[in-house]
């Protein structure tokens, strides 16, 4: 009994108290009510005078918000929308003790985010810092021939006071964008603006688009759900804040700078405006002075030819005759005086260049009288840029130039994005064995396409178009988009209406029982007209809709389209169903329904046995659609990112033809012995329950050619929020990642290693004998491994990791060293990490050092360094050429994040001065990590 009385004494203790607690928060709920309307009143108001403050300071030119400031105005605002209301009105009377209870517990929150503020409101503590972002980009450009002068006139007019609007008129391949271009990349490195602006306006006008396009240039990120006049003021009030230059390039119609949301240019504000037009009076009507450019005078052409073709090409008199006359048909015109050089050079045979000389005329004179939809005075130059056309003798690569135009007017085409269509459409031949080579003679026609002048590669500034922003586009000029869509108007038949802003499809007679392709790709199309449920387009075998705003289709829209090859769906993400009558296309050979998130279900595609792609990527789909098991000729499948739990038992059996399977972060696991009857796969992506499963690929990937050469594979347990690039791996086991039996070197490219209980190393010791050999691993990610003393051993970082670009290391309580110590140590030793660009260290309370006393990581390219929580750091060794010759800046480096703030005070660094000279690039506010 004195056992039972003892027990409930020490439970009574243990309850009373949380009984007291919720009495008294019962009882002091009004109390609690009042605390937490305080205390939000008081961060509202902090915040509020935070943001005046701040707005005041930005007004100064070339400075934008300390990162820790943006980090605290972005917590405070969070909370504040935590308004409460939920606690205070709802629930019953006994649940007032847990409302309280939150109440009180969102008040210290608000408490600690105001008190953190603090310091912010002292008129000493500045807010904003250097913008060390730069004015702009450098912008890929060729040589400028024959345009000096008209260069140096713009110049002058922007540098001087007298014109504050600029507009640059000539015919379309006269090198208007060329010279702006060059005008762009000579003001970034001059004091006279703040920021240099470049976009494309194009045919078809677009506010909002050309509102976003700015606003990106200048880091500034506009609501998408307010209207356009809401934009325009938010954009006005940041250009006000600098002297900008703005650089609209090809515009064609006269529209109002303030329905943009581009102030008053003035001259005491030191902001101007240049654009290009091939029409005088909408220069004149946009209130410009106008700078004319003319065809190249016939020296200057020739000189450009040359330059392009060689100067020794045809030495005899006769020869250069015949050169001089070809010259002179390109009209002056630098974009079809490259393009025809291009085609000839390395050709040496006189006869070959008379022949190209009676082609251009005979072209000429066939399109006399004639003209061409959407050429402006410059007929000529069409049938100059075509014969550059013809002369590719290939067929399947003349498609594959006219199927650019099915993008919209000035895209930056990703080329991986264009090199699947062209696989998907047939024009790569497909009697080669794999994806990869496929891959490869895509970008190689796109090298040719290029070196003829024909496509222009740019590295893309749209992050709508690439994700990956080291990933390269191509351009088509649009006088060669007008040549291509006047060459498909005829055969084969396309229907190009894409990035034109329609809120509806065409009208019903455009829809020809002929059409063989049509592309209406971002758009903002919303539904689909009952007079239009039913095209008659026999005949259609693509049909691209990607990127519009539909919800549902009828379910009969598809009846009359029996040859269709290609449907493209992708990216509408509102579109809830899909109709029935995708199941009846029996030609269909792909479908794409990616990022069409609100899609749960596909209709069964047992009949659509010619399906050789399937994307149902980022979907909301739950199971696999019916008859997949049926779809044996598939190549390609991709089920990432799908609600998709499992796959029906034997169905990846009856796949026997896939090339690449994609199922990462979609809860699938597959076994090795799936995977090994799959003897074309080269690409997957998805997940194994174990790393013994992990080896048997490895294994096989050693024996097969071309087996798996790309994968991005989780090994243990689906963990939703790792949805990067990466080799995952959560396993209790494991002790070395890397040893001389097992080594995914030669083809990984990223690892992320995720709560791995018992991992010591990377490496084990006898694996260093890898050290001699360069890989391509490129990211290193480790989260909460326990067990890891060490990482890296210091000769690995000769060889195998000289191409690591991202190093993060997380949450790892024993990790000591990042690259061990050895005991010979004595002179100084430099480790080149020359493409490290992001290093970040978090929560690593027992590291010490990032590598031995004698030794400094040299990382020329680095642009992020992050140290959170790792209190027993007291050095870092990292070496920044520029700093230490005592320069004012790093070129690449862009931010230091270091949390708390205090440790950035006990670091200590190897050259003097380096905390006054990095100051500048601190954030402490701890948001990065």
């Amino acid at each position: 009994m004195d056992i039972i009385n003892s027990i409930i004494e020490e439970v009574l203790k243990w309850i009373a108290p949380k009984i007291l607690e919720c009495l008294s928060y019962q009882k002091n709920f009004n109390d609690y009510v009042q605390k937490f309307e305080e205390e939000k009143g008081k961060l509202e108001s902090r915040q509020k005078d935070i943001k005046n403050k701040l707005e005041a300071q930005l007004l100064q030119p070339g400075k934008i918000a300390r990162n820790e400031v943006k980090g605290w105005l972005k917590k405070a605002e969070k909370i504040i929308g935590e308004n409460g209301e939920d606690l205070i009105n709802q629930g019953r009377c006994f649940s007032r003790s847990c409302r309280a209870k939150d109440l009180n517990d969102r008040s210290q929150k608000l408490k600690k985010i105001c008190d953190e503020g603090e310091p912010y409101t002292k008129t000493d503590e500045c807010l904003v810092v250097d913008d060390l972002s730069g004015k702009g980009s450098t912008m890929s450009t060729q040589e400028l021939r024959g345009r000096d002068a008209i260069k140096a006139k713009i110049l002058e007019y922007l540098v001087g006071d007298k014109f504050t609007r600029i507009g640059v008129c000539g015919i379309g391949g006269v090198g208007k964008t060329a010279i702006v271009k060059h005008v762009h990349d000579e003001l970034l490195n001059k004091e006279k603006f703040n920021k240099v602006i470049f976009v494309v306006v194009s045919k078809q006008l677009d506010i909002i688009k050309l509102q976003r396009d700015i606003a990106s240039r200048l880091k500034l990120s506009l609501r998408e759900d307010e209207d356009e006049i809401m934009r325009a003021a938010e954009l006005s009030e940041r250009l006000r804040k600098g002297s900008y230059l703005l650089i609209l390039d090809d515009v064609w119609q006269s529209f109002a700078l303030e329905d943009v949301g581009i102030p008053d240019l003035v001259g005491d504000n030191g902001c101007k405006l240049v654009l290009t037009t091939r029409f005088r009076d909408v220069a004149r009507r946009m209130d410009c002075k106008v700078v004319d450019v003319e065809p190249l005078p016939k020296d200057e052409a020739l000189q450009l030819f040359l330059s392009k073709v060689g100067n020794d090409i045809l030495s005899n008199a006769e020869g250069r005759s015949t050169l001089k006359q070809i010259v002179e048909e390109c009209g002056g015109l630098p974009l079809a005086i490259i393009t025809i050089a291009s085609n000839m050079k390395g050709i040496s045979n006189p006869y070959l260049w008379e022949n190209t000389l009676h082609e251009l005329r005979e072209r000429k004179r066939t399109v006399a009288g004639t003209r061409i939809v959407g050429a402006t005075k410059n007929d000529d130059a069409f049938e100059i840029l075509k014969f550059s056309y013809d002369r590719l003798k290939d067929q399947k690569m003349q498609y594959c130039f006219l199927y650019c135009a099915m993008y919209p007017e000035d895209y930056e085409i990703p080329k991986n994005e264009l090199i699947e269509y062209w696989i998907e459409e047939g024009l790569i031949d497909d009697k080669m064995k794999t994806r990869h080579e496929m891959n490869c003679k895509g970008h190689d026609i796109l090298n040719k396409l290029e070196d003829i002048y024909l496509l222009e590669c740019v590295k893309t500034l749209d992050s709508s178009v690439i994700e990956d922003e080291g990933e390269e586009a191509v351009k088509m000029h649009d006088l060669l988009r007008v040549m291509a869509l006047d060459i498909v108007s005829k055969s084969p038949r396309f229907m190009v209406k894409a990035g034109k802003n329609m809120r509806e499809l065409p009208d019903m007679e455009e829809w020809t029982r002929d059409v063989e392709k049509v592309s209406l790709m971002r758009n903002s199309i919303e539904e689909i007209r009952n007079d239009l449920s039913s095209p008659n387009c026999q005949m259609l075998t693509t049909l691209l809709l990607s990127y519009n705003n539909l919800s549902t289709i009828p379910d009969s829209f598809f009846g009359k389209m029996k040859r269709l090859k290609i449907l493209d769906l992708s990216h509408n993400s509102g579109m809830k169903s899909l109709p029935t009558s995708i199941s009846y296309l029996e030609d269909l050979t792909t479908l794409l329904l990616n990022c069409c998130e609100s899609i749960t279900e596909v209709p069964s595609l047992s009949k659509c046995k010619a399906l050789i792609k399937l994307d149902l990527h980022k979907t909301g789909i739950e199971e696999v659609p019916e008859g997949m098991e049926m779809l044996v000729k598939l190549k390609y499948l991709d089920l990432s990112l799908t609600k998709i739990r499992q796959l029906p038992e034997g169905t990846l059996s009856k796949l026997l033809c896939l090339q690449r399977l994609s199922l990462i972060i979609s809860g699938i696991a597959v076994k090795a012995e799936e995977l090994a009857m799959l003897k074309k796969l080269e690409s997957f992506d998805g997940l194994l329950r174990g790393w013994d499963e992990m080896s048997i690929c490895i294994q096989l990937m050693q024996n097969r050619r071309n087996w798996l050469r790309d994968y991005r594979i989780q090994v243990g347990e689906v963990h939703e929020s790792l949805q990067s690039a990466c080799a995952i791996v959560n396993s209790q086991s494991l002790e070395f990642v890397f040893s001389l039996w097992f080594n995914p070197l030669k083809t990984l490219h990223t690892l992320v290693l995720f709560a791995l209980g018992n991992l010591r190393s990377l490496f084990e010791e006898e694996a260093l004998a890898l050290s001699s050999y360069t890989f391509p691993l490129k990211t290193i990610g480790i989260v909460m491994c326990p067990k890891l003393k060490k990482l890296f051993w210091p000769r690995l970082l000769l060889g195998p990791l000289q191409k690591l670009e991202y190093i993060v290391v997380k949450d790892c309580e024993e990790l000591e060293e990042i690259i061990a110590s050895e005991p010979t140590e004595e002179a100084r030793v430099e480790l080149p990490l020359p493409k490290l660009k992001i290093f970040g260290l978090a929560n690593l309370l027992k590291l010490k050092s990032i590598c031995g006393k004698t030794r400094v990581l040299v990382c020329d390219s680095l642009e992020e360094f992050g140290i959170k929580d790792c209190k027993s750091l007291k050095r870092v060794p990292l070496y920044l050429p520029q700093l230490d010759k005592g320069q004012s800046s790093h070129p690449p480096l862009r931010e230091i994040h270091v949390c708390p703030r205090e440790l950035w005070e006990s670091l200590e660094w190897d050259y003097p001065n380096a905390k006054d000279m990095l100051f500048r690039f601190c954030d402490f506010s701890g948001s990065w990590f």
